[in-house]
């Protein structure tokens, strides 16, 4: 304590002596620094405050008053005259700028950053190649869009009636500019609210050595590796053979593929008949077990007729064509005959752009459990109806003799007997959706070894994929979506 006024005095000393009215304790001289008295120790050891003259007393009340501002984090601490000038605040330590980050000047905030006027993001603006802040490769040329060399055929360039860039379809909504000079979108299917949703920035895609090595590691950082580097050599679009996506790595799935072919094939060799059937279309109607019972999707009948009728039947050869059917034997008395009739009679009445049931009751029919879309697709042409979106489209065989034959004199399948268990029909039917890519070879005699198939790794867009497993509802929404449909009274909602 008695170091602490001592210094004080001394301050106070000195702005006294420049003007400033810093009081001093009664009788203490301005050049003679007040002493203090010092507590001695007792006999007991203990320290007993002396008598302190009224000088130093009148200095200890004055030095009550003062706010002890010890700022600094190292050194002695800042004492505060207790009187203070008008241009100070009280509560300021003597030297100001000491007080702030350990001794040094309070730092002044920047201003705003000085941002180039980039003009307008125009439709020449955003041509070009980008690399997007997740990774993706982007090419823009004229108002078409390629994701990884892939088209988005349903999001272009939109722009509003000045010119300007508005978004990409309803995948990204324009923010604008960055400061690093790319382009900031939102990933948002309107304007509404679409600074709240996620940023994807696109950074124009600089060549040269350097800059690709560059980018190749930052890719391989975010997950770009391994298969999935080359996405367009993968089986299904965007995804490796055998799976949905690239969650997994190489060989994930050969174990669970493996074993699904082998059950597949040992249901095929126990309850089909030893040799392949000519099947006329007009016999087959679907399984009533067949995608969950929901039966067929009318959109997907249709397209598959429209495919027939833009790129020709395509004939089963070898691995090439159409996928081989899978059909279950029914004779007139049976109780699956009947259901599966029944069933699909009313589907028939409830949809009237699906082919009538030509089979007659006393006529052996043919159920089916893969391949019931291209059946029915067939019976389109035999009965020359209309495309169920364009009654300006008309199927008809004309000039394909493949497609002929196929109608008029049958499809090679292989057939199962009829005493098939439900059960067991349910689980080829689900096998022969999931598992796509593999595939039975025909032999030029006609016959199928069931035992063997080979995957093919060739490419499957997303469409085709998906369509294999979904259940009728959920197959004809794929298919408007696909084709850009909007106005149809089968849309629900």
């Amino acid at each position: 304590m008695g170091q602490q006024l001592s210094c004080v005095a001394g301050i106070c000393e000195r702005e006294g002596s420049s003007g400033n009215n810093c009081p001093l304790p009664i009788g203490a001289s301005a050049r003679e620094p007040t002493k203090i008295a010092e507590d001695k120790p007792s006999e007991d050891g203990k320290y007993t405050p002396m008598d302190q003259s009224k000088d130093t007393l009148e200095l200890g009340r004055a030095m009550d008053g003062v706010e002890d501002e010890s700022m600094m984090e190292d050194g002695p601490m800042a004492p505060i005259c207790p009187t203070w000038a008008e241009s100070r605040v009280k509560g300021t330590p003597i030297k100001d700028e000491g007080f702030i980050c350990m001794g040094t000047k309070a730092p002044i905030c920047p201003g705003p950053l000085w941002k180039p006027d980039r003009g307008p993001i125009t439709i020449s603006t955003v041509q070009g190649s980008w690399i997007a802040s997740g990774g993706a490769q982007i090419s823009v040329t004229g108002t078409e869009v390629y994701i990884n060399r892939m088209p988005l055929t349903a999001h272009k360039v939109e722009m509003n009636d000045d010119g300007s860039v508005t978004s990409i379809g309803t995948l990204w909504q324009l923010m604008g500019w960055t400061d690093a000079g790319g382009i900031d979108w939102r990933c948002s299917s309107t304007k509404d609210n679409m600074e709240s949703a996620r940023s994807d920035v696109w950074t124009k895609k600089v060549f040269g050595d350097a800059a690709t090595a560059k980018e190749e590691e930052r890719l391989t950082l975010l997950g770009y590796a391994g298969s999935a580097a080359d996405p367009l050599n993968r089986g299904i679009e965007g995804c490796m053979p055998g799976t949905s996506g690239i969650e997994k790595g190489e060989g994930f799935n050969q174990k669970k593929d493996a074993e699904d072919i082998a059950l597949l094939c040992a249901l095929i060799k126990q309850w089909r008949e030893p040799d392949m059937c000519l099947v006329k279309p007009r016999t087959v109607v679907p399984d009533a077990t067949n995608r969950g019972q929901t039966g067929l999707g009318v959109e997907l009948v249709h397209f598959i007729a429209h495919s027939i009728k833009t790129k020709s039947f395509q004939k089963r050869v070898g691995q090439h064509g159409h996928d081989i059917p899978v059909l279950v034997r029914e004779p007139p008395a049976s109780a699956t005959r009947e259901e599966a009739v029944r069933v699909w009679t009313q589907r028939v009445k409830d949809e009237e752009a699906f082919p009538p049931v030509l089979a007659k009751e006393s006529e052996e029919i043919f159920t089916s459990l893969g391949n019931g879309h291209f059946f029915q697709a067939l019976n389109l042409y035999a009965n020359e109806q209309t495309a169920v979106n364009d009654a300006s489209i008309r199927f008809t065989i004309a000039g394909d003799a493949d497609l002929r034959e196929a109608i008029e004199v049958g499809v090679n399948s292989v057939v199962l007997k009829h005493e098939t268990p439900k059960p067991v029909r349910i689980k080829i039917s689900q096998l022969l959706n999931s598992k796509r890519e593999f595939m039975w070879t025909l032999n030029k005699d006609g016959s199928v070894d069931v035992q063997n198939m080979k995957e093919n790794t060739e490419y499957c867009s997303q469409f085709e994929w998906l369509s294999k497993g979904m259940d009728a509802e959920q197959v004809n929404c794929l298919v408007r979506v696909h084709l850009g449909v909007k106005e149809s009274k089968r849309i629900m909602g």
